[in-house]
C-alpha cells in the first residue's frame, strides 16, 4: 500500500510519474525535490507507483527505465545529508540491479522498436484524462512518413482542445485529422471530448494501422464514432475511390499538427482543405504547427492567403 503523501509531495511525484509515462527525455524530467528523495515514504511511493515489476499494464522499455533510475538513484544518494537518519530504499536498488544485468539491445535497435507511451491531459474542472499510444519516440523519419511517433504541435493542440473553448469547439461535432499521425488527438477528440464522429486521415497504410491498433488500445475499435483512412492530400478529384467520400461528407472541425514540417506539401494539403470547404463552407480549421524553418512557414501562410483564408 502507498504511504500517504501530503500536497507537496503528491504534486511532485504525479508530475514525475506523468513525465516518466510520456518518456519524456531525462535531461527534461522534473525530477523531485532533494528533501522528499531523502524521505523513506517517498521512496517508497515512487517504488509502488512507478518502477514496482507489474505495476503499470503497458510499462515503459526496460533502457529508458534503467535511464530514469539510475538518475533517480543519483539524486536520492545526493539528496541525503546523513546516512545516519536517511537511506537508499532497498526495493529501489534490487530494481535498479535487476535491470543493471538484463540484456538490452543496441541503441540504434532501440531507436526503431515501438513504445507505449501514455499522455494526460489536465483540467481544473475534470478528472485528469489518459491516452496510451503504441509509438516509435526516437524514430524521426522512416519509410517516407513521420507519423510513427507524436510531435510536439499535436500536444499544444490538444492542451487547447482539452481547455473550456476547446471543448466547446469540438462537442457534437464531425471532426476530421490531417496527418493524424499515432492518432492522440483523433482518439482525444472521440474519447474525452464529446465529437459525434471523427475521422483520423493520414498518407500511408502503415500509419493508418498503426491508429487503429491504438484505437484498439484506448477502447475504441467498436465505438463506430472514430475510424483511421488513408488520405493522400490534393485536390478531390485525384482522391482514391476510398477517400472521395470524405470529401462529399460535411465535417463541422477539420484539425491537423505539424503538417507543414516541409515546403513540398504546402500546395496539397492547401488543395485538400480547399476541397473539403468546397462542401463543408462553415468549417472551422484549426493548424498546429511547431515553425523549424520560417521559409516553410511563410509558404504555408501565404498559400492561404492566396484562398483569402484568414487567421
Amino acid at each position: 500500500m502507498t504511504p500517504p503523501l501530503d500536497t507537496l509531495a503528491e504534486n511532485q511525484l504525479l508530475l514525475f510519474q506523468r513525465q516518466y509515462f510520456q518518456l519524456l527525455a531525462t535531461h527534461l524530467l522534473s525530477f523531485p525535490i532533494p528533501e522528499l528523495l531523502r524521505d523513506s515514504d517517498f521512496q517508497s511511493a515512487l517504488y509502488l507507483r512507478i518502477f514496482k515489476p507489474g505495476i503499470l499494464k503497458h510499462p515503459p522499455p526496460n533502457r529508458y527505465e534503467l535511464r530514469v533510475l539510475k538518475g533517480l538513484m543519483l539524486r536520492v544518494e545526493t539528496s541525503i545529508l546523513d546516512f545516519e537518519t536517511h537511506g537508499i530504499s532497498d526495493e529501489l536498488m534490487l530494481r535498479l540491479t535487476d535491470l543493471l544485468v538484463l540484456p538490452q539491445p543496441p541503441e540504434y535497435i532501440s531507436a526503431q522498436e515501438q513504445s507505449f507511451v501514455t499522455y494526460t491531459f489536465t483540467h481544473p474542472s475534470f478528472h485528469a484524462s489518459e491516452i496510451t499510444l503504441l509509438e516509435s519516440p526516437s524514430l524521426i523519419s522512416f519509410s517516407g512518413t513521420t507519423g510513427f511517433r507524436t510531435w510536439e504541435a499535436a500536444l499544444h493542440l490538444g492542451k487547447y482542445l482539452f481547455t473550456d473553448p476547446g471543448r466547446l469547439l469540438i462537442r457534437g461535432k464531425r471532426v476530421l485529422e490531417l496527418g493524424a499521425g499515432t492518432g492522440l488527438l483523433a482518439i482525444l477528440c472521440s474519447k474525452y471530448l464529446g465529437a459525434a464522429k471523427v475521422m483520423a486521415t493520414d498518407g500511408t497504410e502503415q500509419v493508418a494501422k498503426g491508429i487503429e491498433n491504438n484505437l484498439f488500445l484506448n477502447g475504441l475499435s467498436d465505438s463506430g464514432a472514430i475510424e483511421a483512412q488513408v488520405l493522400f492530400w490534393g485536390a478531390p478529384e485525384f482522391a482514391a475511390p476510398s477517400a472521395r467520400g470524405l470529401f462529399s461528407s460535411q465535417w463541422d472541425v477539420v484539425i491537423g499538427a505539424d503538417v507543414i514540417f516541409d515546403q513540398t506539401v504546402i500546395p496539397w494539403l492547401v488543395a485538400t482543405v480547399v476541397g473539403l470547404l468546397s462542401v463543408s463552407a462553415h468549417c472551422q480549421i484549426l493548424i498546429a504547427a511547431t515553425v523549424r524553418n520560417d521559409q516553410t512557414y511563410s509558404a504555408f501562410l501565404s498559400a492561404c492567403r492566396r484562398q483569402s483564408y484568414g487567421f
